[in-house]
């Protein structure tokens, strides 16, 4: 029997959909962790989150572009309003337009920038807004 070291925990997880975040996902979800997804790309989203409820863990998936700073204040709304707390907060959301630096366009480095440096701000700091007083 697994021991459930974050029964009763909330986590938001951004990109939750796949990769590095999926895996946080679920590893958190096998802890009793409820999680909260968040990505753009929302078949992504519901397919980890059936993961999720298939380990026995509850889960919110939210369509968000975490370089939209609305956007991530209704994911963590939507968060506290279904879980009504927030313990972990794991910014894995992260971008890169492939090919060579010299190739790249100043759009696409800002996509970059966005998705890697913004998001985690924005986050971080509606993660903050809710975990400080919490304490």
């Amino acid at each position: 029997m697994q021991k459930e070291i974050l029964n009763g925990r909330v986590a938001i997880v951004t990109g939750g959909g796949s990769g590095i975040g999926k895996g946080i996902a679920l590893a958190f979800a096998g802890e009793g962790c409820a999680v909260v997804l968040a990505g753009r790309t929302v078949a992504r989203l519901e397919q980890t989150a059936a993961a999720v409820r298939s380990l026995g863990a509850e889960c919110l998936a939210v369509s968000c572009d975490v370089t939209d700073e609305a956007q991530v204040c209704a994911l963590f709304a939507q968060a506290m309003a279904r879980f009504g707390r927030l313990d972990i907060l794991v910014n894995s959301s992260g971008a890169f337009d492939d090919g060579p630096i010299e190739d790249l366009t100043l759009t696409q480095w800002n996509n970059v920038i966005g998705a890697c440096l913004t998001g985690p701000f924005l986050c971080t700091r509606e993660a903050f807004r809710i975990m400080k007083p919490a304490r």
